[in-house]
């Protein structure tokens, strides 16, 4: 119910009627305040000041501009843009712009850019001539091959969505056509319909929205990045050598997808929503993969070093290869670091990125491991605060209490106690957590406390001690040096840290074993050679004989 709570209210549906409904309380209860006083005489304002007197600056509309209104009144549903469409986004010059002219001065004297002032219309007939297309009986076509330039230059699209673009622009076009009269080709007479439609009513993060998704839908579902995943690892450089591996594929393009939604659908509903899109850096880290050819310097989303890392790990646990995880491996997970309490919570309160899936929590699959390794791995981001909250939060009541807390440490002063290491008494660690965290209740602990700014590097340290025996152990037996080298060394993130040693690790490991294997194949082969019969040596003996 939360889920969908959290999914209801973010809406963009929802938070217009919202805003909608306050704004007209505001100025009813005005209006009334004004009924209420006749006496006073106020001098006649122009039109524009009328308007602003009309929003009450405690309104949230005192803040921000109005917003595009999201129906009209035949119940069609419409997009806002954020900023005025500017010349390079429009089909046609606007009129308020001269023809094009490359030697136009600005206003400081300085040449400007001819890219500036180049119409949609003008790029794509600039870009013919160097695309080699000649007019079919006045028909200009695009082949798939050619349209690239298009997809990168015009619709400032990464490379690789050029198929995937291509079918969405002739979909959208057969739709609405009779069976006899739809194409397997874009032409530029659809082109030209395509972007008035798809792209100049809206900015970049809407129209990126909208290619992913569903044109039925008003979310971007799981299965809908998989095109675009399966033309990354088609087109890039680095993914080259994957082609003969789809498994290995497949599971690259589920791990990509999965961190897409662990980073950018934060509330774990499965369904990314245009503002989710929005306030997140999806754009740019496919932008940065399109132009990056070592694709594991896009650490956000994209490294396959950190698939690697992910699904090594996972099949460590997975002893019985049947691609699921159980309570009893994912004790085994880093050493056996983990609390059985802990565990147990993981697989019964947990975030899931796929919820509505699944019925069965008796197992974690791959996608849900995923979530589970970034979360605990990288415990110094809001993601990951909010996963282990809703695990020790035990009653649900959104406050972690002192008798939650020592439930969980509990365990832990049973472990250390096993393993001979110093107790540290409860009270004593809840004392120093406390002054790390500076909750704005000494009673128990909200989401809020760990997300302060300067709790951002310290605020797992209290889950850790909670359920983690091997790091809290790490975090009391800390060195000062090296704490001081994490935070100048060149990793953004405690993940990007963790999987470049983790990598390295599982690199020497499998070179290891390649050289073991290969001084097994020389005995064997040395064995071979000493055990060959001398059959020449036979035969003289037989000649002999028989002579």
């Amino acid at each position: 119910m939360d889920e969908l709570l959290v999914s209801w209210l973010g809406s963009d549906d929802v938070y217009e009627n919202v805003l909608s409904l306050i704004e007209k309380y505001r100025v009813k209860r005005k209006q009334q305040e004004q009924q209420h006083q006749p006496d006073k005489m106020t001098p006649p304002a122009s039109p524009k000041r009328t308007v602003e007197k009309s929003i009450d600056p405690s309104s949230p509309r005192a803040v921000i501009p109005p917003f595009y209104p999201l129906k009209t009144a035949t119940g069609k549903t419409l997009q806002r843009r954020r900023t005025l469409p500017r010349q390079t986004e429009t089909w046609e010059p606007l009129p308020a712009m001269s023809p094009v002219d490359p030697s136009q001065q600005d206003q400081d004297g300085e040449e400007q850019d001819p890219e500036v002032i180049f119409s949609v219309r003008d790029q794509v007939l600039n870009i013919l001539p160097e695309l080699e297309i000649v007019p079919i009986q006045n028909v200009i076509s695009f082949p798939l091959e050619a349209f690239a330039r298009i997809t990168k230059e015009v619709c400032r699209f990464p490379s690789f969505f050029n198929s995937p673009l291509y079918e969405r622009i002739i979909t959208l076009w057969n739709k609405d056509q009779p069976e006899d009269e739809r194409v397997a080709v874009v032409t530029l007479r659809i082109l030209e319909w395509f972007w008035k439609n798809e792209m100049e009513p809206f900015d970049p993060s809407e129209r990126f929205f909208r290619l992913i998704k569903q044109t039925d839908q008003d979310c971007i579902l799981r299965d809908d990045f998989l095109p675009y995943i399966k033309a990354l690892l088609n087109d890039h450089p680095g993914l080259e050598f994957l082609s003969n591996h789809a498994e290995f594929q497949e599971k690259y393009a589920v791990t990509v997808i999965t961190r897409i939604f662990y980073s950018v659908n934060k509330c774990h509903s499965g369904r990314i929503t245009s503002r989710q899109i929005r306030r997140s850096d999806l754009l740019e880290a496919f932008s940065m993969v399109d132009e990056e050819e070592d694709i594991n310097k896009v650490t956000r989303y994209f490294s396959y070093e950190h698939f690697y890392v992910l699904y090594c790990r996972f099949w460590e646990l997975d002893h019985d290869r049947d691609y699921r995880i159980t309570r009893d491996d994912l004790l085994k997970y880093g050493d056996h670091s983990l609390s059985h309490m802990v565990v147990d919570r993981i697989f019964d309160a947990a975030p899931r990125p796929f919820e509505h899936d699944k019925v069965n929590r008796e197992f974690l699959s791959y996608e849900d491991f995923i979530f589970f390794m970034l979360s605990e791995e990288d415990k110094a981001n809001d993601i990951s605060v909010r996963y282990w909250f809703s695990c020790v939060d035990v009653d649900g009541d959104g406050k972690l209490n002192n008798m939650e807390m020592r439930s969980f440490y509990a365990v832990q002063l049973h472990r250390m106690q096993r393993m001979g290491h110093e107790i540290v008494p409860f009270e004593d660690m809840l004392c120093q957590m406390m002054d790390m965290i500076k909750p704005q209740n000494s009673e128990f602990l909200v989401v809020e406390d760990f997300l302060q700014p300067e709790c951002s590097q310290v605020s797992g340290a209290l889950f850790d001690a909670l359920f983690n025996i091997n790091k809290y152990l790490m975090f009391e037996q800390r060195d000062p040096f090296v704490e001081r080298q994490k935070r100048e060394d060149e990793f953004e993130t405690d993940w990007d840290r963790f999987a470049c040693i983790d990598y390295n690790r599982l690199a020497m490991e499998e070179e290891a074993r390649e050289e073991e294997a290969m001084e097994i194949d020389w005995v064997t082969v040395d064995e071979d050679n000493n055990h060959e019969p001398d059959y020449g040596g036979a035969a003289t003996s037989e000649s002999s004989a028989g002579y």
